[in-house]
């Protein structure tokens, strides 16, 4: 090498190094070592802070830690916080263990906050090389689930370290793993399964290896020799396993287990439609091959779930968030999960829908937890977005409705009069807004005085339930002449009984206004139909828990409507209940955006 040659080096290091920080250490540049070269980036370009998503977010990959030593109400409240500052609904805690470690995390965070933390159950590899191990882990598993395990996770040990006595490794595609992936067909949890790590973890530590840095502050998570398996060998062992269970959902960590590789994840979803991913700790991947990225997302937008493992932290969220609804360039996206090679990223600025479906609504398809009906619950789900505070003007011209979607009533008796009705919720930080809607011939209404027995004639009624753990809920009903009945009802065992409100004034008052369509508001007057809205303040829900709402809170209600025109009675709910409207174990579930 020419003294000029030499020179030219020296100089295009320091250019890429960029100005050296204040505390570097004099000497000749020439002699920076790799592991100090910290480079700069000279692009200018466009930045976006996305401060919450497009849409609540469901994070299908964290890891809260277990037991009720680590999850004290003061960490858990931590978590919470940033959950709400970054606007995410659900996090799903794959550290739950099995025995006590489970039912105390199940207790920190599942039970105590409904909704928010769905905790997944761990198997014990210990004592593999028993003639029992499949049966009594099989049986352990189930124990789990009937404790309120909400799936099961296998870490990257698997198949890499768990070992038989005689020194052989445990393979994923063991038949002593065919009972576990059975029992989780059969109880409809998803297995969350990371196999093997990125391909360069797997390639010898020298200076073709693209992630150099991490590996040398790692050592750890270098498995290239003789002692480990070869990578694609483990992932041929998983999509063997899927293959041979189609009826177990696998959730492949980390895009699959195979971003840098997306053909190859893309021919795998084509072969097995009980494969999920996620795209927990990869967008430093992803974000890099933007082009690919994107298309991937479009075409395979039903199976893709969002995730990040890394524990809940708002400004972690927001780099996801940047890569998947922006078309930022070229930006550092190592505060999302931690440095990951040295490259910058690109957003692929995906539209509402894909958005919609990435951040919640597949999660919320698959996820034991979040389908109602798991859980004993209905099956109907609704999105309650957020508002400012407005003035009811009884017809919904409020500007503020534009933003809800009208949600359908169902009739209960097929002989009923053909009318229709229908709902949009919000809600604003001070209460819950309602506005009902119905076509309609005539107003069979009289009382003239609230807290009469309106459902006796004509009337829109809700059910508000805001915490499962109460048998105890709020219910509301308006007549079409705008006269109301505001009560409690516990319900204890079928056994129920409404409760008037206690110093029902000032903030404590519902907000109500009523309007004919196609003729007046009175009794008997001939019309084509009526609304009604109403406001219920918290103030007045004060006796019930989880209130106020936040993003990603979640309520079990239902809507109802009764009309009685021409002697003939009609009924409507929303999530189908039994004879009683006060079938409360099977309101549908409202979701706080």
């Amino acid at each position: 090498m020419t003294a000029r040659t030499l020179s030219m080096g020296a100089l295009l290091m320091a250019v890429l190094a960029g100005p050296a920080p204040a505390d570097d250490p004099p000497g000749d540049i020439r002699e920076l070592k790799l592991r100090d070269w910290e480079p700069r980036s000279m692009m200018v370009t466009k930045t976006t802070k996305v401060e919450r998503p497009r849409f609540p977010v469901v994070d299908v990959h964290n890891h809260l830690g277990g037991g009720k030593e680590r999850l004290t109400p003061a960490v858990v409240n931590r978590y919470l916080a940033e959950m709400d500052a970054a606007g995410v609904q659900t996090v799903v805690n794959l550290d739950g263990g099995s025995g006590i470690r489970l039912t105390e995390t199940l207790a920190a965070l599942d039970q105590a906050h409904p909704g928010r933390f769905l905790t997944f159950a761990l198997i014990d590899f210990g004592g593999i090389d028993d003639a029992e191990w499949s049966s009594r882990e099989a049986r352990r598993l189930e124990e789990s689930f009937a404790a309120g395990a909400k799936g099961l996770k296998f870490h990257k040990s698997f198949g890499l370290s768990y070992r038989y006595k005689d020194g052989r490794l445990v393979p994923v595609d063991d038949p002593k793993l065919d009972p576990i992936w059975a029992a989780c067909a059969k109880h409809k949890r998803p297995v969350v399964i990371h196999v093997a790590d990125p391909a360069a973890f797997f390639t010898p530590l020298d200076r073709s290896n693209e992630r150099w840095h991490e590996l040398n502050q790692n050592p750890g998570w270098l498995f290239f020799g003789e002692k480990f398996p070869k990578r694609q060998d483990l992932l041929d062992q998983l999509h063997r396993v899927i293959a041979k269970h189609p009826k177990t959902t696998f959730i492949n960590t980390h895009f699959g287990n195979n971003a840098e590789d997306l053909a190859s994840v893309a021919d795998k979803l084509d072969k097995y439609p009980n494969m999920m991913v996620d795209i927990d700790a990869r967008i430093s991947e992803l974000g890099r091959q933007p082009y690919t990225a994107r298309k991937f997302f479009l075409k395979y937008q039903d199976r893709i779930l969002f995730g990040t493992d890394t524990t809940p932290n708002r400004e972690a969220y927001r780099i996801y968030y940047r890569f998947l609804e922006t078309d930022d360039e070229y930006f550092d996206c190592s505060a999302s999960h931690h440095l990951q090679g040295f490259w910058r990223i690109y957003g692929i600025f995906l539209p509402d829908e894909v958005l919609d479906k990435v951040y919640r609504k597949n999660a919320e398809r698959i996820l034991f937890g979040m389908k109602p009906e798991a859980s004993g619950t209905s099956a109907k789900v609704m999105h309650v977005r957020p508002t400012n505070d407005f003035e009811l003007t009884g017809d919904g011209s409020a500007e503020a409705w534009k933003k809800a979607d009208w949600v359908e009533l169902t009739r209960r008796n097929g002989n009923g009069l053909p009318y229709e009705a229908r709902v949009k919720v919000m809600y604003s930080a001070k209460g819950l807004y309602v506005l009902m809607d119905s076509s309609d011939r005539k107003i069979t209404a009289t009382f003239k005085d609230d807290f009469e027995n309106l459902w006796t004639e004509d009337v829109f009624e809700f059910f508000l339930w805001p915490d499962e753990r109460d048998p105890a809920y709020f219910e509301y009903e308006i007549s079409p002449l705008n006269r109301e009945l505001p009560i409690l009802v516990p319900n204890f065992g079928g056994k129920f009984l409404g409760w008037r409100p206690w110093h029902y004034d000032g903030e404590r008052k519902t907000r109500k206004a009523t309007s004919g369509v196609g003729g007046s508001i009175k009794s008997g007057a001939e019309i084509t139909g009526w609304k009604a809205e109403t406001f219920v303040p918290y103030e007045l829900l004060v006796p019930l828990r989880n209130i106020a709402p936040k993003p990603g809170t979640r309520w079990r209600a239902n809507f109802y409507r009764m009309d009685y025109d021409d002697g003939k009675t009609t009924s409507w709910d929303w999530s189908r209940v039994g004879p009683s409207f006060h079938d409360f174990e099977k309101f549908g579930t409202l979701v706080f955006d």
